[in-house]
């Protein structure tokens, strides 16, 4: 199965030890209700590296953890 389109929007459900994650593509301009959806079920472990690969191609760092705002480390 090939399906190609371009990515209009996802969304995710954690599952416990487990990421269920929705990609949302268009193949063409048209009807905004008419989208494609691809599910993929994976591990916190492959969402961390797929992560991890999307950031490295994208050119962008990852968010440092002590990055933190004054206003989060004072209000969590």
């Amino acid at each position: 199965m090939d399906n190609q389109g371009a990515l209009v929007g996802w969304h995710h459900q954690d599952l416990g030890d487990r990421v269920l994650l929705a990609l949302q593509t268009r193949q063409r301009a048209g009807d905004p209700d008419d989208f494609d959806v691809l599910r993929v079920l994976m591990t916190k472990n492959q969402a961390a590296v797929l992560g991890n690969y999307l950031f490295q191609v994208s050119g962008q760092t990852p968010p440092s953890a002590d990055e933190r705002s004054w206003f989060r480390r004072m209000f969590g």
